[in-house]
């Protein structure tokens, strides 16, 4: 549910969960017979017990070591296909979600902000443009955000806890949009004139049109995750990125998903600015909830990963295990 819906991903999809177990296991570097320190290993030097408003909540705590991969993935797994769920079960009439519609783009109208149409029929008419948004649209929601956590989880698993922890509130505060207001997106809208560049020419004399299948609610628009997964992204990059490029790289994920979901029909610019708002909240959560970031800046006696440095370098003597 997690891989893009790519012809050449489909023996990943099918077979993730044996994939992710076998890396969680290889992974793990063993320590030979041969080794010197076989039988007389180093003793551990932890870090200090860092200071957090809820101790007493895994989720909430901000430690420097890395939380076990396993238990993550479950966490994932199991936070992912709630939200589906959720996401389904929010859907609402046609004639609501139209209504809703209508209202946005009468706001947006208001504020000179309905740039949907005109953007869609250009980006139609240059073949190639339209063929990157759609597959950008389609393949990068998820990838990015997963890759993003995976390289936090291996070089920061202190701003990893912190990075997860925003993105989850994130989307709790999102599906609380798709469940209170449900939208039908631009493409969806009948008379509008949007040309759905993903699915195609749909039949708005359907009585259920707008729903299109049962695996997806089609009016879970507002807010954008797909803007709001990317600027996460994007901040979080910005954010820990040791490098100026770096953080401007991953800054243009949120420039470009933003481009996408207007110009394939999926969302209003509205629902960009609601996307951004539920990442600002989630990011204002995980401070509030668990303490400011810690500033990597500082000397605090731990290398990128989180180790203390006393572990990695200088003379070690060797106990006895």
């Amino acid at each position: 549910m997690m891989v893009p819906n790519v012809g050449v991903l489909h023996p990943v999809r099918d077979n993730v969960v044996l994939l992710a177990a076998l890396a969680s296991a290889l992974v793990v570097p063993f320590l030979p017979r041969t080794s010197e320190y076989y039988r007389h290993p180093i003793p551990t030097v932890y870090a200090p017990k860092a200071q957090t408003r809820f101790s007493w909540a895994p989720l909430l705590r901000r430690v420097a070591t890395r939380p076990n991969l396993l238990l993550e993935l479950l966490l994932i797994r199991v936070t992912y296909a709630a939200y589906q769920h959720t996401r389904l079960e929010a859907a609402g009439s046609r004639a609501v979600a139209e209504g809703h519609g209508g209202q946005i783009l009468t706001v947006e109208k208001a504020l000179f902000l309905d740039i949907e149409h005109s953007v869609n029929h250009a980006v139609v008419q240059i073949g190639w443009l339209r063929g990157f948004f759609d597959f950008y649209y389609t393949s990068f929601h998820f990838v990015v955000p997963l890759t993003v956590l995976g390289v936090l989880y291996w070089r920061r698993p202190a701003d990893y806890r912190w990075a997860r922890t925003a993105i989850g509130f994130t989307t709790v505060l999102a599906l609380v949009g798709f469940f209170f207001y449900p939208l039908a997106p631009p493409r969806l809208m009948p008379g509008l004139g949007i040309i759905d560049t993903i699915h195609g020419v749909q039949d708005f004399s359907k009585p259920d049109y707008g729903t299109l299948t049962q695996l997806a609610n089609q009016y879970a628009a507002m807010p954008s995750l797909h803007f709001g997964w990317s600027l996460w992204c994007g901040l979080t990059i910005a954010l820990v990125a040791p490098r100026w490029w770096m953080k401007a790289l991953g800054l243009l994920h949120p420039t470009f998903t933003v481009a996408a979901i207007v110009a394939t029909g999926n969302h209003w610019v509205l629902d960009a600015v609601g996307g951004a708002a539920v990442v600002g909240a989630g990011f204002a959560l995980t401070h509030v909830l668990t303490g400011p970031r810690a500033k990597p800046g500082k000397d605090d006696g731990k290398t990128d990963d989180g180790v203390p440095r006393a572990a990695t370098s200088g003379p070690r003597d060797p106990v006895r295990g």
